[in-house]
């Protein structure tokens, strides 16, 4: 009897909210009547609905590529409106009691364009493209979900056909007018959160963004001739010649591998060669985002001309016999061997510790053209760099060739800090900021004593003495 009278009364509930619903809905407020309006009325029951899911970066060309087709057509209508259902079961399925379908204006987010610069955009928008002489309406739909970081975009169509041709066109059009070509982007993890329990309330995420960096000038790019050579021929000439050279036969595809003790130069190298190309796509990635090499890669595909510059490389790609990233390991030499000849993508690593690198990156002809050995400068490329920076500041008192002789043995990077802390000691004779300090070579003396103090000989190695 009790379960009689709980059934009764659920059943006496769904009925009020049903009446409830019919009294309150209002058709014209609907997403699906609005569509069907638009679209033509009952014709839309015949159309069928084309979709693809794209990676969340690629929302901005996606989005300007079905504005850009809108732009010329007065009749195409817009509708902002955020709705959880699909494109499909909007135009075909009856409308559930438990998702809304009211139009609610859709929000707007920030997204990322240029190193410095970004634009607002709803992330739920639909175009209604009205019909021609080919064809009834098309309706399209870009919607970012950003539960699962990706992009939907779907076209509905009379014509099957037709949907598919639009999505194509869409898909075309916003990878050859990217925000991305040309460009220095980087994978990074945008860290998630948790509560105050230990539960994620927001997952990481996976994002492509600018960087910034300044390019390196040539006159700052301080390395010894044969490396500059071998630089210039693999990676800047191959790029800035790809068409004479792919005419000729010449594959595009190369990989470098720059390795080194830290501190003498990799890095560096990477940023000249990234501001020298300024008609590719280069993608850095480095940390844990070497694990998802396959989304880096598959960007480079997609933005080529491109060269991917993974760094540290030994830190995630090291030798399978102690590497705890097996899978990710094979998924770089899946990659790298799936590079076609002619495709423009080149691939640049860097590791601290080649001997620790897994022997089939590194051993294995055709997947690396060249290793490239950075190491302590010689002499006559240590002058460079003292001289280098230390430009700018008044160096009659300095005793250059005895700062050449004191710097044996140690990196680049070395040499920066000590001159930095050189200049540092010198402005404490000084209290004017308009004067220039003078530097003395007991200045230099002092910041190798201070920098030198107290180390072993692996304390040594991290501020920058190899030898």
């Amino acid at each position: 009897m009790e379960e009689l009278i709980r059934i009764l009364a659920r059943s006496s509930r769904q009925r009020w909210w049903r009446r409830l619903d019919r009294w309150f809905y209002n058709p014209e407020s609907q997403i699906d009547h609005r569509l069907r309006v638009e679209a033509g009325g009952d014709v839309v029951d015949r159309f069928v609905v084309s979709q693809k899911d794209l990676p969340a970066y690629r929302f901005v060309d996606t989005y300007r590529a079905i504005d850009r087709a809108a732009a010329g057509n007065p009749g195409v209508r817009r509708i902002k409106s955020s709705n959880d259902e699909d494109l499909n079961d909007l135009l075909h399925a009856k409308r559930p009691s438990w998702v809304s379908r009211e139009i609610t204006l859709s929000p707007r987010t920030a997204w990322p364009v240029g190193p410095e610069e970004e634009v607002f955009l709803p992330v739920d928008q639909f175009w209604i493209f009205p019909s021609t002489s080919s064809g009834n309406h098309v309706i399209v739909r870009l919607r970012y979900i950003s539960e699962h970081e990706r992009l939907v975009l779907a076209v509905a169509a009379a014509n099957p056909r037709r949907a598919d041709e639009w999505i194509a066109k869409f898909v075309q059009d916003s990878l050859v007018s990217s925000i991305y070509r040309g460009k220095n982007v980087a994978f990074v993890y945008e860290a998630g959160t948790r509560d105050e329990f230990g539960d994620p309330e927001k997952l990481a995420k996976l994002r492509v963004s600018f960087r910034t960096a300044t390019p390196v000038p040539q006159e700052d790019f301080i390395v010894d001739k044969e490396i500059y050579k071998i630089l210039w021929r693999n990676v800047i000439d191959l790029h800035e010649r790809r068409e004479l050279l792919k005419h000729h036969g010449v594959p595009i595809r190369r990989g470098l591998l720059l390795y080194g003790p830290p501190g003498t130069g990799k890095t560096f190298a990477c940023r000249y060669l990234s501001g020298r190309l300024t008609e590719t796509a280069c993608i850095f990635a480095a940390g844990t985002t070497l694990e998802q090499a396959a989304k880096v890669f598959e960007f480079a595909r997609a933005y080529q001309p491109a060269i991917v510059f993974l760094e540290d490389v030994d830190l995630v790609f090291s030798s399978r016999d102690i590497s705890l990233h097996s899978s990710a390991l094979g998924d770089l030499l899946d990659l790298m061997d799936g590079l076609r000849p002619f495709e423009d993508v080149g691939v640049v690593l860097t590791t601290n510790s080649i001997e620790r690198l897994e022997a089939a990156i590194k051993d294995r002809p055709g997947r690396i053209s060249q290793c490239v050995y950075f190491g302590p400068p010689r002499k006559e490329l240590r002058r460079l760099y003292i001289a280098q920076y230390a430009k700018g500041y008044d160096r009659e008192a300095t005793d250059f060739e005895k700062l050449v002789e004191m710097s044996g043995g140690t990196t680049p990077a070395f040499i920066k800090e000590w001159v930095h802390r050189a200049v540092q000691i010198a402005t404490e004779r000084i209290e004017d900021p308009e004067l220039k300090p003078q530097l003395m070579t007991r200045d230099f003396e002092e910041a190798y004593a201070e920098m030198k103090h107290a180390t072993d000989k692996f304390s040594r190695r991290i501020v920058g003495f190899l030898e």
